[in-house]
């Protein structure tokens, strides 16, 4: 089932890592904050797993995360004036509550 909101996010879980945009680890562009598509696959079979687009402000999250497997996300420029940006060997997050989760991604909003 699928919640239509800005983000569309599955209630049923079958993992509660996460994978988040926040201190430096927001999508910039020329050292400011930027909207870019970003992929995330799976750091072992290089399938992708979620795409997802950072918000104006730079923040994104990826959901229902094995935080047992290690992610590659990458992050491209559209507008091709700089190289594509990866991080790799990425661990999901299992800090918070999904509820958590969905309050973090929310306060990103304002």
């Amino acid at each position: 089932m699928q919640v239509l909101a800005k983000v569309y996010t599955s209630l049923s879980l079958a993992n509660s890592g996460y994978i988040a945009g926040s201190g430096d680890g927001i999508v910039t562009v020329a050292g400011k904050p930027a909207s870019r598509k970003i992929w995330l696959l799976d750091a072992k079979t290089m399938t992708v797993e979620q795409v997802t687009t950072s918000l104006s402000n730079g923040h994104y999250m990826f959901l229902g995360l094995d935080p047992a497997k290690k992610y590659l996300v990458m992050v491209r420029d559209y507008k091709k004036e700089y190289e594509p940006f990866v991080w790799d060997d990425v661990t999901a997050a299992d800090d918070l509550t999904i509820d958590e989760q969905m309050a973090l991604q929310a306060s990103w909003q304002t």
